[in-house]
């Protein structure tokens, strides 16, 4: 998988003409969420994210993403035994607030507030988790995911929005200035940033020449 740009995925997302998908990818980019956590959940019971759930101050949004997964119940130890007794851990905070900014991303805040104003209440999306996959690769035809043996793209991709998003922020294109893996992290829901780091971190040395250059 090849990273996609800020600047690229900000011209990308911009270009879409259909009012409610653009409004949709910039939700998940802007949460760095699960499409679950932005429209009915494939697991749980989460509702869809609501106009409510968006505050608007005067300096940035507030988004309020509940998790839709925030606990998993693990049968068996590392090694692959039965436990005796089914343990329930968590993986996710079940909620968190994202915040945007507008002086920063006015692009980004104007499109998800002229969605707000629209629907007004209620439900932003409500759609399922597969109509959303199916909307990504319409609007995303180049972005191609192999996993595991679905060597012809992998239905998840929209995934990648959030990985974008935790690269930029990592990069610090998103805020002017390098954001540390675990703010990050908790932007994203992940209990810890090892996950993100090994999936989704796609920075390179050169990313960093202007810092190393200044060193001294």
């Amino acid at each position: 998988m090849v990273l996609m740009a800020y600047e690229d995925v900000k011209n990308h997302l911009l270009s879409i003409s259909d009012r409610e998908k653009r409004a949709l990818f910039c939700l998940i980019y802007a949460g760095m969420a699960r499409e679950g956590e932005i429209v009915r959940a494939r697991y749980g019971h989460n509702k869809p994210l609501e106009a409510d759930d968006i505050e608007n101050f005067d300096n940035r949004l507030e988004i309020t993403i509940r998790s839709e997964k925030s606990k998993r119940v693990k049968k068996v130890d590392r090694f692959g035994r039965l436990l005796e007794k089914t343990r329930t851990i968590s993986v996710a905070p079940a909620e968190r607030v994202v915040p945007i900014y507008k002086n920063r991303e006015s692009w980004l805040t104007d499109i998800i507030e002229d969605w707000c104003n629209f629907k007004i209440t209620g439900a932003l999306f409500n759609y399922s988790t597969r109509w959303v996959e199916y909307q990504f690769r319409k609007w995303f035809p180049d972005i191609v995911s192999n996993r595991g043996l679905d060597k012809d793209g992998s239905s998840h991709t929209v995934h990648w929005l959030r990985g974008w998003r935790y690269t930029h922020y990592r990069r610090g294109e998103v805020t002017g200035k390098i954001v540390d893996s675990k703010i990050v992290s908790m932007l994203g829901g992940w209990v810890s940033s090892a996950v993100p780091e090994k999936c989704y971190d796609f920075t390179k040395i050169k990313d960093f020449y202007g810092e190393l250059e200044n060193v001294f």
